[in-house]
């Protein structure tokens, strides 16, 4: 699992160095961008951080009629997608404000993003075997981290 609770920093070290370092050579070289160019792309952001959690409310509803190890993974699978969003967000306030953290902040949320989305695949993949109605709600949710994860990118450039 992946969530803020169960994983290591230490196994995301070579990702999130190599992230930062592609990161910061896109800022580098995206410095040319117009500022109100940098300030849409972090709003888009926004706007998908706000679509995800937007997601994520409407799933706890559904979770509880699941069986109980299925309940299980979809938890951890969403407070995943939950602490990565938050991550991001965090990234993209620090964006916004020119911070100089943001570009390791942008890096680590790129990589919480990853990791969360790769969580959702595998628990859609569980929900459907099991025939669970969660299933359409989860497939939602990974579209808008996809989407997310688009658009933090972009705000990094």
């Amino acid at each position: 699992m992946t969530s803020a609770t169960t994983s290591s920093s230490r196994g995301r070290a070579p990702a999130r160095l190599a992230a930062s370092s592609l990161l910061a050579l896109a800022m580098m070289l995206g410095a040319c961008a117009a500022p109100t160019e940098l300030q849409q792309y972090i709003a888009d952001a926004q706007v998908k951080a706000q679509a995800v959690e937007d997601d994520l409310h409407r799933l706890e509803a559904q979770v509880a009629a699941l069986p109980p190890a299925l309940r299980t993974a979809v938890i951890a699978a969403v407070a995943s997608a939950e602490a990565a969003t938050e991550e991001a967000r965090s990234a993209l306030v620090q964006a916004s404000r020119s911070d100089d953290a943001a570009v390791v902040a942008l890096a680590d949320a790129q990589v919480a993003l990853d990791a969360a989305s790769a969580e959702l695949r595998y628990v859609v993949g569980e929900a459907e075997a099991a025939g669970a109605e969660v299933t359409e709600g989860l497939e939602r949710l990974t579209e808008q981290i996809d989407d997310l994860r688009g658009e933090t990118s972009r705000a990094g450039v």
